[in-house]
């Protein structure tokens, strides 16, 4: 007979085993899709990392957009930033254009509009573009500067002579003909550049015109104040002045010139020796050369900025070099302006004269203003010296002074007719 006893699964066995497999089913779903389950918690998971992608763009774009506020694209079109926070960097046509840290971009898009930067405080300087230090500026040579029209210059650092009747100019030393020694170099017989105390009386001195002229060649430009000097709050006040003896003013070591536009108010910064007392906002007159480029190297002795420049009161080089900039940027014979411009025959705020080229104020009117540049001439019977240089056309004349022309002077008075105007220079 054959055992019927045989292996295999019970109809029990079966049953209780389908009850597990549904009990297990159900915690399985259960876990997958109730509230906390694992689908839920994906989502979750998913959602977040949603929300995180969304985050890290609005950082990347809140940190790209305060990156264009500070350089002002499409200004730049490329950015590289330095060790220390410079930014190299290009118009929207190519051009180089170096914004040094603790300054901003606030206007311009292109070197021919004139690119204007912006220190913490709001004062204002405009990039010359220099193609080079060492080139004949006939267009042919090194680093060629794009205009608005797709025309190409070439701008050299220099200084130069213009002719009196349509400004063309000549260059008559090169950048890279600079030395610490500036007597070996001159223009003709007499212009020179002043890098030291050469006599006993009193001279504006160039802080280091050879760090100058390096720095342009390795930033390819340089910035010029876009305004005269003008007293700022707390800039000179009651007290600060003394004098001589000899009726000449001097200003306190630690006072720094304002370049903004300003406008006048009640405060009084000295009664000085003007019969109407200096108000803020003023044009800074009544100053000494030899004083006006202390102010210019103390702007940037200090503070956040003085990690980034070098200030000085402007020399030879920075101003007619500017000047050749203008030119090339289409405003024909600037070096002969005068005051008939604009029309200003009276002392204005800075910025409301209406001389403006390529975001420049004032080169052509308002004051005439000291520089660094100075002479070796004489009086007729050489009593007197006249080692300093005016440049720049002023309100009180329209024939005697122009942008270009080279006013032979004395430091021995401050005049409420002669400003100044500081520059900056990148480290």
């Amino acid at each position: 007979m054959k055992n019927l006893k045989e292996k295999g699964i019970t109809l029990v066995a079966l049953v209780v085993t389908v009850i597990i497999l549904l009990i297990l089913a159900g915690v399985t779903i259960n876990i997958a899709l109730s509230e906390n389950g694992l689908f839920h918690r994906a989502k979750n998971v998913a959602d977040r990392y949603k929300v995180a992608q969304t985050n890290e763009q609005d950082l990347l774009t809140n940190l790209e957009k305060e990156l264009g506020e500070y350089t002002q694209k499409p200004l730049v079109t490329t950015i590289t930033t330095t060790n220390h926070g410079t930014i190299k960097a290009e118009d929207k046509l190519g051009n180089p254009v170096t914004v040094p840290g603790a300054f901003k971009v606030v206007e311009g898009e292109t070197v021919e509009d004139g690119i204007v930067i912006e220190d913490a405080n709001g004062n204002q300087f405009v990039w010359i573009p220099v193609s080079n230090i060492d080139g004949n500026n006939d267009g042919k040579g090194t680093g060629l500067i794009t205009k608005n029209d797709g025309s190409k210059v070439e701008i050299t650092l220099g200084r130069y002579e213009f002719s009196t009747s349509d400004g063309k100019e000549t260059l008559k030393q090169r950048g890279s003909e600079c030395e610490d020694d500036s007597d070996k170099f001159i223009i003709d017989s007499f212009y020179k550049e002043n890098t030291k105390m050469q006599r006993t009386i009193e001279e504006a001195v160039a802080k280091d015109l050879v760090g100058f002229v390096e720095s342009v060649k390795n930033n390819h430009g340089y910035y010029l104040a876009r305004y005269e000097a003008s007293f700022g709050s707390g800039d000179a006040p009651e007290g600060s002045y003394g004098s001589d003896g000899n009726g000449i003013t001097h200003i306190m070591t630690n006072q720094k010139p304002s370049v903004k536009p300003t406008k006048l108010n009640d405060e009084t910064v000295h009664s000085n020796n003007a019969t109407t007392p200096i108000k803020v906002g003023d044009v800074w007159r009544f100053i000494t050369a030899e004083d006006s480029s202390i102010v210019c190297k103390n702007m940037y002795s200090s503070g956040n900025e003085a990690s980034y420049v070098e200030s000085d009161l402007v020399n030879s080089y920075a101003w007619d070099t500017a000047i050749v900039y203008i030119q090339s940027m289409g405003y024909n014979n600037y070096a002969n302006a005068t005051r008939d411009r604009s029309g200003n025959t009276e002392l204005k705020n800075t910025g409301d004269t209406g001389d403006e080229v390529c975001h420049i104020y004032d080169m052509a009117g308002n004051i005439s203003e000291w520089t660094t540049e100075y002479s070796t001439s004489t009086s007729a019977d050489g009593s007197k010296i006249y080692p300093i240089i005016l440049r720049g056309g002023a309100c009180h004349t329209n024939i005697y002074n122009n942008v270009s022309k080279r006013v032979k002077t004395d430091t021995t008075g401050d005049s409420g007719l002669v400003g100044f105007r500081p520059l900056i220079y990148i480290k």
